[in-house]
């Protein structure tokens, strides 16, 4: 059986590089995620301000809560940001030492939150 190439990493260490780019995809796609949360938070806080300082729509505080949601975007797309560094560090070690499980707590805690927001500005939109 031929000896294996130096150029050629072995199966298990491609397996290796295949989980952590995975992971850095991840963690990206969490990036991604948050930056959005950022630039729409904050267009969405200087509209609400712009409108509440020109009173040109026939209902005066229809935009007023809009800083807030704007606000919470972005304090929420801080945490996202947060809380993506912190997993893909941990997943980065679990990985490297064979130990990677995925935590449901965190998928369960991370998508209820999500669910919880979106019920929320639809009952805000629905009864405003």
């Amino acid at each position: 059986m031929p000896a294996e190439s130096s150029a050629q990493p072995s199966a298990a260490r491609r397996a290796g590089f295949t989980d952590h780019l995975a992971n850095e995809r991840t963690h990206l796609a969490y990036v991604r995620t948050a930056v959005s949360l950022f630039a729409f938070g904050i267009t969405l806080h200087q509209f609400s301000w712009f409108i509440a300082e020109h009173r040109n729509s026939s209902h005066p505080g229809a935009f007023a809560a809009g800083w807030r949601v704007g606000l919470g975007m972005v304090l929420f797309g801080i945490v996202l940001a947060l809380w993506s560094a912190i997993r893909f560090d941990r997943v980065t070690r679990d990985i490297d030492r064979g130990t990677y499980r995925p935590s449901r707590v965190a998928m369960w805690t991370l998508s209820l939150g999500v669910l919880a927001m979106g019920a929320s500005g639809a009952l805000w939109l629905l009864w405003r």
